[in-house]
């Protein structure tokens, strides 16, 4: 793997945090200006003569994830993909995650550890480890949620995180595993084995789905009841265009279907919903609302151009970002830059609407688009609410538009957000910084992942049953 002096990483370490500085909006919404001064300045002493580009990595991953924020994210170079491919090491194993516990979902060789938990690796906890893990990565989370970052780790996502973080370079390791019924502890000596050995293993560990989690959305009535499930995977038009379909055509379709059969129940799944096009979640929620509202306080920017630009994938482009930026939002009176009324407006209340009630399924992957469609279900119906918290934050995001950056020296990149979107939702039951809370907290047991049971879908299902009665 190459290895930088440090003049070449601190350019690039400068370029990356002045980037953040000069062009993130939400920067320091979680995490306060004097706290990120002082995360810059420590991890500036990290960088060391002959550092390679993986051991930048983590130190940009660190500094990019402090802003607690899903949408940014640090990407890495050929380099070390290259590395990755013919090099690197991981765990043999794949993961359920269950009330902050790791169960393994495979054998290890000779060893059955199927259904165990891990306590220690290489006799260190397996919590703070965990804990190391998230302080390099906000995928699927926005301020102080953890449930996207838990479910990132699940199946083989703890063992990529593992040798991304904390070790790519160990060939064998110790693990500390118990039995969850009989609480007994045994150490277990394990190979790591490479990418290609981890592809093959991955296509052998079971790995339970909703069930309709491979389809864009599916519309599904129960017989002999009046209950409908209605299941989004994404918000993203550009996915539903690829098999010939029209978003909004679509949610018109099945709310004119649960017209004609009469639906009184529905729930709607948004449990894998990490996002889409702003405005998806407005339009699937025109048709649970009579009263019209305002989504955002706010949507704001930076700056109407950037001093980084010829770093970016917007080098040979940037009249295209600044007219954009030009266009759609203005200098306000007390020095923000705001973005203009009538931009993107909230969608109004359809003419037709849906009566009866509302169970909305939701997970720690219900993210961006998916999360603010929950947060407006939250602040602005009845809907009852089932799942876990979701992992994008129920104030707002920092995303919309992105600039990527492609350090100099390293080639890593950084996805940096644009727009700060902050919502005028208000609850007493959501804290700054936090999720949507849901009504009730149902999650499967490790018992129940295994079989295939959707715990979450079952318990609204007697939920309903029992109003009913």
């Amino acid at each position: 793997m190459k290895t930088f002096q440090p003049q070449e990483l601190y350019q690039d370490y400068d370029l990356m945090v002045n980037a953040l500085k000069e062009a993130h909006p939400g920067l320091y919404w979680y995490t306060s200006r004097s706290e990120f001064e002082s995360i810059f300045a420590e991890n500036r002493t990290k960088i060391k003569d002959g550092m390679n580009s993986y051991d930048f990595y983590r130190i940009a991953s660190k500094v990019v994830s402090a802003d607690k924020e899903g949408h940014s994210n640090v990407f890495s170079s050929k380099d070390i993909g290259q590395f990755v491919k013919s090099e690197a090491r991981y765990l043999p194993f794949a993961v359920k995650t269950v009330d902050k516990q790791l169960y393994l979902l495979n054998d290890i060789g000779e060893n059955k550890t199927e259904g165990q938990i891990i306590t220690h690796i290489n006799k260190t906890p397996v919590d703070s480890i965990i804990q190391k893990i998230f302080a390099h990565t906000s995928r699927y989370s926005d301020g102080f949620s953890t449930t996207g970052k838990y479910k990132d780790l699940d199946h083989f996502g703890f063992s990529g995180l593992y040798m991304d973080i904390i070790d790519y370079e160990s060939k064998d390791m110790d693990l500390t595993i118990q039995n969850p019924v009989s609480l007994g502890i045994r150490d277990v000596r394990i190979d790591l084995i490479g990418r290609d050995s981890l592809i093959l293993l991955a296509r052998t560990v079971q790995r339970n789905k909703a069930k309709y989690e491979d389809e864009l959305f599916f519309l599904e009535t129960i017989p002999n009841t009046k209950t409908s499930i209605l299941t989004f995977n994404t918000f993203d038009y550009a996915q539903f265009k690829k098999q010939n379909r029209d978003y909004k055509s679509i949610v018109d379709s099945v709310f004119t279907q649960l017209k004609s059969i009469k639906t009184k129940n529905l729930i709607i799944d948004v449990r894998n919903v990490g996002g889409g096009n702003e405005g998806a979640e407005d339009y699937l929620f025109s048709y649970l609302t009579t009263t019209p509202y305002e989504k955002y306080k706010y949507v704001e920017a930076n700056g109407f151009t950037f001093s980084f630009l010829d770093f970016t994938d917007y080098r040979d482009k940037k009249e295209s970002l600044e007219n954009m930026l030009a266009e759609e939002h203005e200098l306000t009176k007390d020095g923000r830059i705001l973005r203009k009324k009538g931009v993107l407006p909230t969608e109004h209340p359809q003419k037709s609407t849906f009566k009866g009630d509302i169970y909305i399924l939701c997970s720690g992957k219900t993210y961006s688009g998916g999360s603010e469609f929950v947060s407006i279900a939250r602040a602005y119906s009845k809907a009852t609410i089932i799942g876990e918290e979701t992992g994008g934050g129920y104030y707002g995001q920092t995303s919309g538009s992105y600039v990527q950056l492609t350090l100099p020296n390293t080639q890593l990149r950084v996805r940096i957000p644009l727009l700060k979107f902050y919502t005028t939702f208000a609850g007493e039951k959501n804290s700054f910084g936090r999720g949507v809370l849901p009504d009730y907290e149902i999650q499967p047991t490790f018992e129940e992942y295994m079989k295939g049971i959707d715990s979450e879908l079952e318990f609204t299902l007697k939920l309903i049953n029992k109003r009913v009665r």
